[in-house]
C-alpha cells in the first residue's frame, strides 16, 4: 500500500512535472514565437522605412538636379537672346541660332525629350524639334498655364506630373521664365528618369513595390506613376482614405507604417513619406503573405523544435534560442550588406578616430581594391592639392558630430582623379553615444565638366552679343544722321524752291500777263502769250508741291493735323485715290519730331498706296490717348508679297520711328489689303 501509493505520488508527480514542463516550453514556445513575429514585423517595417527613404532622397535630388539647371539657365546670357527672339527684334536669326545650339547640347547631354521658346499666349516662337507630332510635345494650353506660372513666380519652375489624355502618357516639363515675355520649357520623360527610380528594388521580392501618389482633396488620392499589378494606372487610377485612417503631416514625413488592403484588395505592410518640396507622396509596400512567409516556415520549425525539447532537456531549448537569436543577427547583417552592395550609390561607414570601416562593392570597385574598409588609407586616394581641405572639413564635423558634406577629387582605380560629394550623418548607439559616420559619395566629374562647357558658351555669347550691339549701335545711330542729314536737305532746297525759284516763276508770270496786254491784237500771238503764262502758273504750283512735299511749312504753323489733311487732300486731287482722314484727341504740343516722324511715314504709306495697292480709297487714323500716339494706315488692295521683301520705303519707315522710339507693326494677307500700324510715345 504505502510502495504503490508512493508510485502514484510519484507518477503524478512525474505527470504533473511533464505537464508542467510542457506547459513551460509551450509557453517558451510561444513567446519565442511572438517575439520572432514582432521582430520581423519591425524588420520588415525598417526595411519599407529604409528603402522609402532612399528613394525619397534619390527623387529629392533628381528634382533639385533639374531645378539647379534652370537656375543655371535663367541668369545664363541666353535669357537675352530669348527676350529679343520673343520680342521679334533686329538680329533673331542668329539669336534663334544660338538658342538652338543650347538647346540640342541640353537634350543630348541631360536628355530632355523636347525644348520649346513660348511666349505668354503659349504660342511656339522656337522648337528644337519641330518636325514631332503634337501627342509629343505640351499642347497649346498646357504651354501658356506653364509660362504664366513661371513668370509669376519669377522662377524656375517643375511642373507636376500631368497626363496626355489622348496618347495616355505621363509628362513633366521644367520652365524657365524669360521676363515677362514668355519661358524656356524644356520637357521631361519620366520613364527616362523617374519611373526606374521606383521600378528598382534592392531585394528579390515578388510582391514588393514602390509608386508615387498625390492626394486630392481631403481624403483622395491620385497615383502618378504604374503600379506593379496594374500596368498603365499612372495618372489614371484613385483612391481614398477614411478621416481615422490619416496620419498627422509630421508623421508623413519621418514615414508612416500602416497595414491597409492595396489596390487589388490584398492586405499589405505600407510605408508612406512626402518628398520634400513637391506635393509628391511615396509608398513602399510588401504583401502581408510575403512578410508572413518566414513566419510560416518558423511555425513549423517551433513545432519541430516543441518535439525535440519533448525529448531533450532544457539546455537544448536555450541553445536553440540563442542559436536562431544568432542566425536572425547574422541574416540582418547579411540583408544590410547585400542592399547597401545592390545599390548603386558608393556608400561608406566610419568610425569615431576617423578610420574608415566600410566601403561597400560598387565604391570597392571605383577604387579597385576587394577590401571592405580602407582605414586610415582613405585619405591617401584624395587629390593632393584637395587632401587638407577635405580632411580638416570631416575633422571639423567629427568634433561638432555634425553632418558632413563637401567635395573634392579622388583618385579612381584607373588613376584619374574624379570630382566627387562626399555627404555623410553622424552615427548614434541606441544608448545615444556617437559611434563614427554613415554617408555616401558621387561621382559628379560630367556635371562639372558640363557645367564648365556651359560657361564657356555663356561666356562665348555673351562676347559676341555684345559685338552684335555695339555694331547694331553703330548702325543706328549713322542711320539716324543720314536721315537727320535728310531732312535738312530736304528743308533748304524747299526754302531755295520758296524763296528764290517759286519768286522767279511769279515774276516771269507777272512780266507775262504786262507783256500780253502791249501785244498787238493778233490772235495767234495772243493765244501764244496765254499759253505760255499757264505754263507759268503750272510750273509755279508744281514747285509749289514739290516744295511742300520736301518739306511742308504748314506742319511748323498749324501742326501736324492741317498737314495730313492738306496732304491727303492733294494726293487724292492728284492720283484719284480717295484717302479718309480721322483724328481723335489733342495733337498739339507734339515734338517736332515726332509730328514729322508720322507725316513721313503718312507720305510713305500712301505713296505705296498709289503704286502697288491697287485701289481707289485709303484710310489714316491718328489717335492721341493714354500717353500714346497710334497711327493707322489701311487699304484693301493687293497686300504685300512676301516674295518681294521689305523694300526701302518700309525700311524708312521702321527706321524713321524707331528714332522717336516707336514700334511698326504691319499686317498684310494677298488680295485682303495691308494695315500699318505705328505707337509713338508721347508722354
Amino acid at each position: 500500500m504505502g510502495e504503490g501509493s508512493f508510485s502514484t505520488r510519484r507518477g503524478r508527480f512525474l505527470i504533473l512535472s511533464l505537464t508542467v514542463c510542457a506547459v513551460a516550453m509551450i509557453a517558451a514556445v510561444w513567446w519565442y514565437y511572438r517575439r520572432q513575429r514582432e521582430a520581423m514585423d519591425a524588420a520588415a517595417v525598417n526595411q519599407l522605412a529604409a528603402i522609402a527613404a532612399g528613394k525619397v532622397a534619390q527623387i529629392a535630388n533628381w528634382r533639385g538636379e533639374r531645378l539647379g539647371d534652370g537656375r543655371v539657365l535663367a541668369v545664363s546670357p541666353l535669357m537675352r537672346s530669348a527676350q529679343r527672339v520673343l520680342s521679334g527684334g533686329p538680329g533673331t536669326e542668329a539669336d534663334r541660332a544660338d538658342i538652338l545650339a543650347v538647346m540640342k547640347r541640353l537634350s543630348h547631354e541631360f536628355l530632355y525629350t523636347d525644348a520649346t521658346l513660348v511666349d505668354m499666349d503659349g504660342s511656339v516662337h522656337l522648337r528644337l524639334n519641330p518636325d514631332h507630332t503634337e501627342s509629343a510635345q505640351l499642347r497649346l494650353p498646357s504651354r501658356r498655364e506653364l509660362a504664366r506660372e513661371a513668370v509669376r513666380a519669377n522662377d524656375v519652375v517643375l511642373s507636376d506630373l500631368t497626363l496626355d489624355t489622348r496618347f495616355g502618357r505621363p509628362l513633366m516639363a521644367l520652365t524657365i521664365p524669360v521676363r515677362d515675355r514668355g519661358a524656356l520649357i524644356l520637357e521631361i520623360d519620366p520613364w527616362k528618369f523617374l519611373y526606374p527610380y521606383l521600378q528598382s528594388w534592392p531585394t528579390r521580392t515578388r510582391t514588393a513595390e514602390s509608386f508615387l501618389m498625390r492626394f486630392e482633396g481631403p481624403h483622395g488620392i491620385l497615383v502618378l506613376s504604374d503600379l506593379r499589378h496594374a500596368p498603365g494606372s499612372a495618372l489614371t487610377r484613385r483612391g481614398s482614405y477614411s478621416t481615422a485612417e490619416l496620419p498627422d503631416p509630421n508623421q508623413l514625413v519621418s514615414g508612416w507604417s500602416h497595414r491597409t488592403p492595396d489596390y487589388r484588395g490584398v492586405p499589405a505592410l505600407k510605408v508612406t513619406r512626402r518628398i520634400p518640396d513637391s506635393p509628391w507622396y511615396l509608398t513602399a509596400k510588401i504583401d502581408e503573405s510575403e512578410v508572413e512567409a518566414p513566419l510560416t516556415r518558423l511555425s513549423w520549425e517551433m513545432i519541430l523544435i516543441v518535439a525535440l525539447i519533448a525529448v531533450a532537456n532544457g539546455s537544448g531549448v536555450a541553445l536553440i534560442w540563442r542559436n536562431q537569436q544568432l542566425q536572425a543577427y547574422r541574416d540582418r547583417e547579411e540583408w544590410f550588406r547585400t542592399v547597401a552592395n545592390d545599390t548603386p550609390a558608393y556608400l561608406w561607414m566610419s568610425t569615431v578616430s576617423a578610420e574608415n570601416s566600410f566601403i561597400n562593392k560598387p565604391l570597392a570597385r571605383f577604387f579597385g581594391t576587394d577590401r571592405q574598409d580602407l582605414g586610415f588609407e582613405w585619405v591617401n586616394t584624395i587629390h593632393p592639392e584637395d587632401a587638407e581641405r577635405a580632411r580638416a572639413q570631416y575633422l571639423e564635423s567629427l568634433a561638432a558630430r555634425s553632418e558632413y558634406f563637401t567635395e573634392f577629387r579622388v583618385r579612381r582605380f584607373d588613376g584619374e582623379y574624379r570630382w566627387v560629394i562626399a555627404h555623410g550623418v553622424p552615427r548614434f548607439s541606441e544608448k545615444g553615444e556617437f559611434v563614427g559616420y554613415a554617408g555616401s559619395m558621387t561621382d559628379i566629374t560630367e556635371r562639372r565638366e558640363a557645367e564648365a562647357s556651359l560657361r564657356a558658351a555663356n561666356t562665348g555669347l555673351a562676347h559676341e552679343l555684345e559685338e552684335r550691339s555695339r555694331a547694331e549701335r553703330e548702325i543706328q545711330a549713322l542711320t539716324a544722321r543720314l536721315i537727320g542729314a535728310q531732312e535738312e536737305e530736304r528743308a533748304r532746297i524747299a526754302r531755295e524752291l520758296h524763296d528764290d525759284l517759286s519768286q522767279q516763276i511769279a515774276a516771269l508770270s507777272i512780266g507775262m500777263s504786262n507783256l500780253k496786254r502791249k501785244i498787238p491784237q493778233q490772235p495767234e500771238a495772243v493765244a501764244q502769250s496765254e499759253r505760255i503764262q499757264q505754263k507759268l502758273v503750272q510750273l509755279a504750283e508744281s514747285t509749289r508741291r514739290l516744295s511742300h512735299e520736301l518739306h511742308p511749312a504748314v506742319l511748323e504753323h498749324s501742326g501736324l493735323a492741317a498737314a495730313l489733311r492738306e496732304y491727303c487732300s492733294e494726293l487724292t486731287a492728284l492720283t484719284g485715290v480717295r484717302v479718309g482722314l480721322e483724328t481723335e484727341g489733342c495733337l498739339d504740343g507734339l515734338e517736332s519730331a515726332v509730328s514729322l516722324c508720322v507725316f513721313r511715314v503718312v507720305q510713305e504709306a500712301l505713296q505705296n498706296v498709289v503704286r502697288h495697292a491697287k485701289v481707289d480709297e485709303a484710310r489714316v487714323e491718328l489717335r492721341r490717348s493714354d500717353g500714346m500716339l497710334r497711327l493707322r494706315v489701311s487699304d484693301r488692295g493687293a497686300g504685300i508679297d512676301a516674295r518681294r521683301g521689305s523694300g526701302l520705303g518700309l525700311v524708312s519707315i521702321k527706321e524713321r520711328t524707331r528714332l522717336v522710339n516707336g514700334t511698326v507693326e504691319i499686317q498684310s494677307e494677298p488680295n485682303h489689303g495691308t494695315t500699318l500700324t505705328v505707337t509713338v510715345p508721347v508722354g
